[in-house]
């Protein structure tokens, strides 16, 4: 951490991903990370490897965001934290926004500190797109089963290894596949079909997998013993395995929003150490790179 501001600091921010290859740094692309970085340095007058950007949830190219959580350190123990949120929003693009920035505890980590995110996966179910939302939305106007799919979704809800309900690649395969979903709730309203996904972790475009199957159990594609069946057969073999059809389709990036991200109430005390049985700087940085079972609240 020798070259970390010496505070520490988290915004929450709100972005229209569409422009936008993702959050991560990206070489020749417009990236969310690049925005900020540069808006930061600007007003701070600090280089980005002493702000040490991070954000709660790398968001895939056209995804959106409602409560993405970044953090930053700066060597400005005193920022006017509301000031600094105006300065930066005259400088980002218009469709960035930063919605709240505050200090932290010195040793708070934006993925490990938190309790659980929440995403929000939007369905158009109208006759014709909405023009006004189509950017937003994914369309589906066919009729869909949905007290089949709510059976489908509460299967969902729990411990479970989601191998199955995620990309395939061998060095993705090494993350830990056993996530635990809190919730599963499809909301409908009006035209709009709104599936609501609580957890402690994901896997990479596992809720637009989810969303995926759940839309082919909807249309009677899949059953809600196939999700069961995929739930158990977890990591024993490759999903997709030679490229073969899953009985889905992965839902698109459009409509896909991390809708908030949950934190204890201590992480926002500066004058506290989350993990006081971890070695620590004279600044209350951490020395080593935190672990999620060493996060873990309880």
């Amino acid at each position: 951490p020798a070259k970390l501001g010496t505070c520490c600091y988290r915004m929450i921010i709100s972005y229209d991903g569409s422009a936008y290859k993702g959050w991560q740094l990206q070489p020749r692309a417009p990236t969310i990370q690049a925005v900020i970085e540069h808006a930061l340095s600007t007003i701070l007058r600090e280089p980005r490897e002493k702000l040490g950007v991070g954000a709660a949830g790398r968001t895939d190219a056209g995804v959106h965001a409602r409560g993405q959580v970044v953090q930053f350190y700066s060597d400005h123990p005193e920022l006017h934290t509301q000031r600094l949120g105006y300065r930066l929003n005259a400088l980002l693009p218009v469709d960035v926004r930063v919605v709240d920035v505050r200090r932290t505890a010195p040793d708070f980590n934006v993925t490990c500190s938190a309790r659980a995110k929440t995403y929000r996966y939007m369905i158009d179910l109208g006759e014709e797109h909405d023009p006004c939302a189509f950017r937003h939305r994914m369309h589906h106007p066919k009729p869909l089963d949905l007290e089949t799919m709510r059976l489908a979704a509460a299967v969902l809800v729990g411990t479970h290894d989601f191998t199955q309900f995620s990309n395939n690649g061998e060095d993705l395969r090494k993350r830990n596949p056993v996530k635990t979903l809190t919730k599963l709730d499809l909301i409908q309203q009006g035209r709009d079909l709104i599936l609501e996904v609580q957890g402690s972790g994901f896997l990479y475009k596992m809720v637009r997998h989810l969303t995926g199957a759940l839309v082919a159990v909807g249309e009677g594609k899949l059953s809600v013993g196939e999700i069961s069946r995929r739930l158990e057969l977890g990591g024993s073999q490759m999903p997709g395995l030679g490229g073969k059809y899953r009985g889905y389709n992965v839902a698109p990036a459009k409509g896909l929003f991390m809708w908030e991200v949950s934190y204890p109430p201590e992480v926002d005390d500066p004058d506290r150490l989350l993990y006081p049985h971890l070695p620590h700087d004279e600044y209350g940085r951490l020395l080593d790179t935190l672990s999620d079972e060493e996060a873990n609240w309880e």
